[in-house]
């Protein structure tokens, strides 16, 4: 079951793995560093998934399926 479009899908893998290289490589070991590795890991998993379940917390809708 999906609840994030492609659109969203796709912006959430760049935005993901711009937040993973640029924690590796701009920032020092540290608990900021540590924070941004993983929020990128967990929008570029989403975005894999297809299923976001803080978006479905909040209430949106699984996706209807194209026939």
């Amino acid at each position: 079951m999906q609840n994030v479009p492609t659109w969203e899908r796709v912006l959430r893998l760049v935005l993901g793995l711009s937040l993973v290289a640029g924690s590796l490589t701009g920032l020092k070991p540290g608990l900021l560093a540590y924070g941004l590795e993983l929020t990128g890991a967990i929008l570029a998993l989403t975005s894999f998934i297809g299923f976001c379940p803080m978006c479905a917390m909040a209430g949106r809708k699984p996706l209807a399926k194209a026939r």
